[in-house]
């Protein structure tokens, strides 16, 4: 009586370990599921921003170069910003 005893812990404990074994699988396959997904939306809000601010550029390119034939300040040269703030920094230097 008591080998069986002893066997049919054993499968018992095995069983559970079994059991618990794959809860805990589970549990990390879900966790890495989360965690992609998590991880797909981010990068999916980060070049839904690039494609904002892409055509955010593109109109404000469209609209400088409409309004550059018509402006009065014929010195300032807007397609370089860093070589514009150069002409005001000689100019002020001059005075």
């Amino acid at each position: 009586s008591e080998p069986c005893e002893i066997i049919s812990g054993l499968m018992k404990r095995r069983e559970k370990n079994r059991v618990a074994a794959q809860k805990s699988r589970k549990r990390q396959t879900q966790r890495a599921d989360q965690l992609h997904e998590v991880s797909v939306h981010r990068r999916n809000l980060g070049l839904y921003r690039v494609d904002s601010l892409s055509e955010e550029q593109r109109l404000l390119s469209e609209a400088l170069q409409s309004h550059e034939p018509f402006c009065p300040m014929t010195n300032c040269c807007f397609s370089s910003a860093s070589s514009c703030l150069q002409q005001d920094n000689m100019a002020a230097l001059s005075h």
